[in-house]
């Protein structure tokens, strides 16, 4: 009876701080929306001045938005509260586990035990799965970004101007690469307050890739010196993928580097046993061995 009564205890617990957490979450999303109606653009350039030395951060926010669970744990790492929900929902899951398949004895100390490392989990691995998301989403803008420079280099060329362009490609990339797309709306609404040139400063400061980087500085010296930017961004897409392939090449020329050892410990190994056996078992049958 008193072991029944401790599992529904602990489901209870399980439900009402899942409850709580899912709650808490909507709250949050009505509030910023709520807030980016009310301030409007003043709200999104104080953003980006806070935000000015902070890349990582910056685009973690960009990713946010294309990714519920990316959005969650990103907002779960700056709220206490959420972490305590959830430390209280995976230490309840555990002990209602433990009661069906008895994994461990329960005594203080395994239930102390359980409990640190469930919050050192809690408070360690939501940064490490979006840090890996963040890293990730930059290669594949890294890789996307040449298709998107072509894209430009094409509508400059047709007589359109690069405001334009961005605009046009804010709508028209999100099937290439949804972050891009995202990338470009952020740019597109500093260009309409502070110019282009303020928002390819933004997509500097705010994408931690190189050849994003290098995007941004080909539009600045083509629009500060008058350079003919559809043969620049040409230039700048051949380079870029130029580079992929020499990383491409490169990674494919450390696979031999890489196999030496699984080739020594599955390979060789097997064949020093089959060669050195019989030998061994030759010796072993010797009078000298048997006595």
């Amino acid at each position: 009876m008193k072991s029944l009564f401790i599992i529904l205890f602990s489901l209870w617990l399980i439900m009402l701080s899942t409850k709580a957490l899912f709650n808490l979450y909507h709250l949050n999303q009505r509030i910023d929306k709520v807030s980016n109606i009310l301030k409007g653009e003043n709200t999104r350039k104080k953003a980006v001045k806070k935000n000015v030395d902070q890349k990582n951060i910056a685009f973690e926010k960009i990713i946010a938005k294309n990714n519920i669970i990316v959005g969650f744990l990103h907002r779960f790492q700056s709220e206490s509260l959420w972490k305590i929900y959830s430390v209280i929902i995976g230490f309840s899951v555990f002990f209602t586990l433990n009661q069906f398949m008895y994994l461990i004895d329960i005594d203080q100390s395994s239930l102390l035990i359980v409990l640190v490392l469930i919050t050192v989990v809690v408070i360690l691995l939501p940064d490490k799965i979006v840090k890996m998301q963040a890293k990730r989403r930059v290669i594949n803008i890294s890789r996307d970004l040449p298709l998107v420079i072509d894209m430009m280099a094409i509508m400059v060329k047709s007589g359109m101007t690069v405001e334009n362009g961005f605009k046009y490609l804010s709508s028209k990339v999100k099937p290439i690469n949804r972050d891009v797309a995202t990338i470009l709306e952020r740019a597109c609404l500093m260009m309409d307050v502070n110019g282009i040139e303020a928002a390819v400063d933004l997509i500097h400061r705010e994408v931690p890739s190189k050849e994003m980087r290098m995007f941004c500085v080909t539009l600045k010296r083509s629009i500060g010196y008058g350079n003919s930017i559809y043969e620049s961004l040409l230039d700048l897409s051949a380079e870029i993928r130029e580079m992929q392939k020499l990383t491409i090449e490169e990674r494919i020329a450390a696979i031999a580097a890489k196999m030496t050892m699984p080739m020594m410990g599955f390979i060789l190994l097997p064949v020093l046993v089959i060669v050195i056996a019989p030998i061994i078992m030759h010796l072993l049958s010797l009078p000298f061995f048997q006595k």
